[in-house]
């Protein structure tokens, strides 16, 4: 993989076949610099951030809001990176189904598949959305969501400068994350796991569950103290669990 990819900031051109490689994609509102702690060439895994357009080096461009044009687009970029060696997904919130989405198109149209996909955060693809707040609503309720949800730095959310430019960015992906529309896709053997905070009571491991049903594969569902943004305040003891995942060699059907 070419680190000058503008899909993967922070790819580390490791060789991909002594190292297991995790396609990271982000949650509503952020950007791969969630995960480049977890890129560190030193870590046993090499974890490899996604960049959507509209954040990061890729601030000038367009946030795309039409989620079969992102998946086409993301296609383009991954396929040069994934079709020579074995690979996995770990997708939270907003990027758990963009992670089960392109997992789908890779399998289906090409024949690749990730080893395993991982998401956390996230109801399942099939089921309805139980989110409160949508992207027709005005700037003051998109703040109380931002509020609730409890991942957001108070200094942010006081810093009417840096709202103004944090707003239209989340919106467009909760955008994005509405126009997903779900067509029957299933996938094919491959083993998925998730991840539920105890407290996220959008997707708590009753709501999870139901990521057994995308796939025929085997399942595992896993709880971890926290609320939609476990992933992020469990830091260091979350991604060792993660990488503990993607190294096991024999997959359990934990939960199944």
């Amino acid at each position: 993989m070419q680190s000058t990819n503008k899909w993967f900031p922070f790819a580390h051109n490791r060789d991909g076949r002594k190292h297991k490689q995790v396609f990271c994609f982000h949650y509503a509102g952020g950007s791969s610099v969630i995960f480049k702690q977890w890129a560190a060439a030193s870590r046993p895994v090499e974890f490899i951030p996604v960049e959507l357009p509209g954040r990061g080096i890729r601030s000038a461009e367009a946030c795309l809001e039409n989620f079969d044009q992102l998946t086409e687009q993301l296609l383009t970029g991954l396929l040069p990176a994934v079709d020579s060696h074995p690979f996995y997904f770990f997708g939270h919130s907003l990027g758990a189904v963009i992670a089960f989405e392109v997992a789908w198109q890779l399998q289906s149209r090409y024949g690749l598949h990730p080893e395993k996909l991982i998401v956390a955060g996230r109801h399942a693809p099939h089921r309805p959305d139980p989110s409160i707040f949508k992207s027709y609503m005005n700037d003051e309720a998109l703040i109380r969501e931002l509020k609730r949800l409890n991942g957001t730095p108070q200094e942010i959310l006081e810093n009417k400068e840096i709202l103004g430019f944090l707003l239209p960015m989340i919106r467009s992906d909760y955008k994005l994350h509405e126009s997903y529309r779900y067509r029957g896709q299933k996938l094919n053997k491959i083993p998925v796991v998730a991840h539920a905070g105890k407290h996220d009571h959008e997707a708590n491991a009753a709501l999870m569950q139901h990521w057994r049903e995308a796939t025929d594969g085997n399942f595992a569902l896993k709880e971890f103290d926290g609320n939609h943004f476990f992933v992020q305040k469990l830091g260091e003891e979350y991604l060792a669990e993660l990488i503990r995942e993607i190294l096991q060699t024999d997959y359990d059907e934990r939960g199944a």
